[in-house]
Formats: structure tokens, sequence, C-alpha cells
């Protein structure tokens, strides 16, 4: 039975070696994880710096994150949600009920979770202008955190042992209409004219954190809007929805939306969003309250509980089949990979990695377990790297290169 094993691991390694486009390894999804909570504490790093940018008064603002952790666990390569609070955008912190909640629940699962404080105010007059604008900083912060994470995994040594291709973004009203539209506000053209984006820095603005990726694989929608349901389009990326039909802050479906009881501009909400992404075949399960307000999950009552259970069921149901087909998101986009030899492969755990791209930026390579555990590390000194790990246990692993403008590669070999 051993050749033929061999042979099939062989196989594999020569499809995934002929493969131009970077291989993205799948989450370890075994034991329950990100499914049911495996653990029962969270660790929690409060007010992580993620950046900095002007906010509406003109001064530096430093933008904060609390990340959440299972604690005790040994993965090192966990899928992240990055949450922000509602408030409208005038108010809220990232230490909200809702949204503390929703880390410490998917904590427990086994995510890595960060709610992120962004810059708020609209200013006067509250109109359409000035929400626009609003809405606009809070996506650009947002962005500055997703790219926050990819960075670190790139140069400081994945602090957070984060996956940098499982990256999901959200949150609750404000939260979710931030997530939405960094997902699917995505051309110039799609601006409003009447707004000067290029003033707020445009698209992807100064928050921090720049030449890193801000795509993610999905996002979380709690009782939020997009500005236009059109923004969808084939290809894009699938989301989440749960929304009350009765909903008097945030549009169920298509309607004004009112900050502080002036009108501020037609917005597309949850139900509205899901017809469009179901005419154009985007993934978009949505979950109606009938009869419920605004966020019937926020708080601590009875009902609050009951709705925060629902949300946990139904947000993990749409997470979960995503962590298991690895997805084209990488740390940046994935690169072709033409100028990376792994020889012999498969070998008796001593081998060599020639890349030509290692003597012009600096590049850690990583050897990763079928299980996500990172079980060697080193750094190019030239375009050549000699692996000795014969102490590995026989099988297959995944080889990951990444570059310092976190550039990802990876490819699959076997150790006999």
């Amino acid at each position: 039975m051993k050749k033929p094993l061999q042979l099939l691991v062989l196989l594999l390694c020569i499809s995934a070696t002929n493969s131009l486009r970077a291989q993205l390894i799948p989450i370890d999804t075994s034991g329950g994880r990100y499914w049911e909570p495996v653990f029962s504490s969270v660790t929690v790093t409060s007010n992580v710096t993620f950046g900095s940018a002007t906010n509406i008064n003109n001064s530096t603002q430093v933008l904060k994150m609390d990340i959440y952790e299972p604690a005790g666990d040994t993965v090192s390569m966990r899928p992240v949600l990055v949450l922000a609070h509602g408030g409208s955008f005038i108010g809220g912190t990232k230490t909200d009920q809702d949204v503390v909640e929703l880390c410490n629940r998917f904590a427990k699962k086994g995510y890595v979770c960060a709610s992120i404080d962004y810059r708020l105010g609209i200013g006067f007059p509250i109109d359409s202008v000035n929400a626009t604008k609003a809405v606009v900083r809070a996506v650009q912060d947002m962005k500055a955190a997703v790219r926050f994470f990819r960075r670190d995994f790139a140069e400081n040594g994945n602090s957070y042992n984060i996956h940098p291709n499982y990256i999901f973004c959200g949150g609750s009203s404000a939260g979710a209409f931030t997530g939405l539209h960094l997902a699917y506000l995505d051309q110039l053209s799609e601006v409003p004219s009447w707004i000067n984006i290029s003033s707020l820095g445009g698209l992807d603005g100064n928050s921090g954190n720049p030449g890193y990726s801000h795509r993610v694989n999905g996002v979380i929608n709690l009782c939020g809007a997009l500005g236009d349901s059109n923004w969808l389009v084939p290809g894009d990326v699938p989301f989440v929805s749960l929304h009350g039909d009765n909903d008097q802050t945030v549009p169920y479906g298509t309607a004004m939306i009112y900050v502080l009881g002036f009108p501020i501009m037609v917005v597309d909400g949850s139900s509205s969003l899901a017809s469009r992404a179901s005419s154009i075949s985007v993934q978009n399960p949505l979950h109606t309250w009938y009869g419920q307000d605004h966020a019937p999950y926020y708080g601590t009552s009875a009902p609050a509980i009951a709705h925060m259970d629902t949300t946990e069921s139904f947000v993990k149901a749409f997470l979960r089949p995503l962590l298991v087909v690895p997805s084209s998101t990488s740390v940046t986009e994935p690169e072709a990979a033409s100028n990376l030899i792994v020889y012999p492969n498969p070998s008796q755990g001593d081998f060599y990695i020639e890349f030509e791209d290692a003597g012009q930026h600096s590049v850690k390579a990583m050897l990763i377990d079928l299980s996500g555990r990172t079980v060697w590390q080193g750094s190019f000194s030239g375009n050549t790297l000699h692996v000795q790990a014969a102490n590995l246990p026989k099988g297959a692993y995944f080889l990951h290169l990444v570059s310092d403008k976190g550039i990802f590669y990876s490819r699959k070999i076997a150790i006999q």
C-alpha cells in the first residue's frame, strides 16, 4: 500500500505545481471548529492601533480595535471577522453590547474577531452630502483594519494567528452599512458626482497600512443598507443579512433613510439587496424578523438574547461553507508562481526552494500541515533557501511564501 499512497501524493504535488495561480490553504474545520463553541473562554487584546486619519474636526484620530481570540488555541491560521458598531455614524463605540457579544460568540468557535472604532460625525447640515462623506470615512477605516491584519501577517510574524485569505467584514446597523460599502462600492463611477472623493483620500483612503489588499470573502449585514443595489454585480462576494421588516431606522426595502429626523437619501435595505443579488447569482441568504423593528438582537432581555441566538446560527451557517473551499482573495492579488521552484518534491524532508524575487524582497517561508499548524518557518538570504525538515512526520504539507509587500504564494509538497 505504501507505493500507491506515495504515487497519489506525488500526483497531488505535480497538479499543484503546474497551477499558474497561487493555491490557497483551506481552513481547518475539524473538531467542530467554526460551528460549535469549542473554546470556553476568550482572550481580548484591547485598543490595538490599526491606523489614523483626519476626522470631521480636521484633527488626527488614532484608530483602535479590540481583538478577540479563542483562549488556548494552537491553530496558527484562523479566519477573521472585522466588525463595526452601529450609531448612525454619529455615535457608538467598539464596546457596544451587540458587537462585543458577536465577537465573544464567534471567538469561542475559533474565529479571530475584531471590533473596530471608526471616525464618527456627519456635521451640519445633516444632508446627503455630509452623510455620504461620513460613510466614506467609515469605509476607509474598515479597509485599514482589514489591511492591518494582512500587514501583520506579512511583516510582524502573524501576531494574531490569522489566515490572510479568509477575512470577512460587517457589523450592526451603521457597521453593516460600512461593510456593505467596503465590498460593493468599488468603482469611482459609483460615487455620487456631488462628492469630491479625492479630497477624502479616494475610495481606499489614508487610514493606514497601504500596499495591502482590503478585499474580503463576504459581508455580515445586520440591519444595514447600501446606497444603490446596482453596485452589486456578477462575481461579487456573498453576503448574509438579518433584518426586521418593520425597521424604522434602516429600511428593510428601498426607502428614505433619516438621521435625527433629517431626510438623507433613498437606500436599498436587505430585502432589496437580496432581490438584486439573486438576479445576478450572488449568494445572499436573508433572515427576516417579521414585525420587528431595528436591531432586535441588541440588549440582554430574553427576546434580545433569542434574536442574538438566531443571528449567531444564521451567520455561522453562512460562514462555515466559505471556509472549506479556498477563496481567490489573497494578501494582495494572487501572483503567478512560475519563478518558484521546489526540489526534490517529494523529498525526505531535505529540499530546496528557488525563488527569483527573494533577492529583491524580504521573503518568509512556512510549512503548514493539513490541520493549519505552522510546523517550520525560515527566511531567504538570497534566491535559494535550504529546508531541513526530516524530523517532520511523513505526509502532505503546504509551503507558503510571503513577501514584505504581502504577495502570497503557495505550493503543495510531500515528505516521504
